[in-house]
């Protein structure tokens, strides 16, 4: 549920956009009608396109944190492969930065502080762009 994936309690929610719970129980559960710009509110609310509520396709717009670190491990896959002086395809250089994202999400996830650091995945970097 899209309000839950935001961190927000029934309450909080209805709270945000100005409705009691039990309006927004009774909307959020399909037993009252909702407005357009309750929509918008809620999308903006939860960080989903309002195309994505009504179709229940529930996707979390990127955080200015996520592309951030996005453009870090581009960079850092850009520079391993430069260093051995290789020219893969664009397609083995996405399974790169996919990878290496993938990984720094993962670790991310369990210390959210955690600052990037490139030369945590030279070696995988290098694996993957050897002649």
């Amino acid at each position: 549920m899209a309000r839950e994936q935001a961190g927000l309690s029934l309450e909080k929610a209805a709270e945000c956009i100005g409705i009691s719970g039990a309006s927004f129980s009774r909307m959020e559960n399909g037993l009252s009608k909702v407005s357009t710009d309750r929509l918008e509110m809620l999308a903006s609310l939860y960080q989903v396109s309002a195309s994505a509520l009504i179709e229940g396709s529930i996707i979390t717009m990127p955080s200015t944190v996520d592309l951030d670190r996005m453009r870090a491990v581009v960079e850092a896959v850009q520079k391993g492969i430069y260093q051995p002086r290789v020219r893969p395809s664009p397609e083995k250089v996405g399974i790169a930065v996919a990878e290496v994202y993938r990984m720094e999400i993962e670790r991310i996830v369990n210390d959210p502080k955690a600052e990037f650091d490139p030369s945590r995945y030279n070696g995988l970097i290098e694996a993957m762009f050897r002649k």
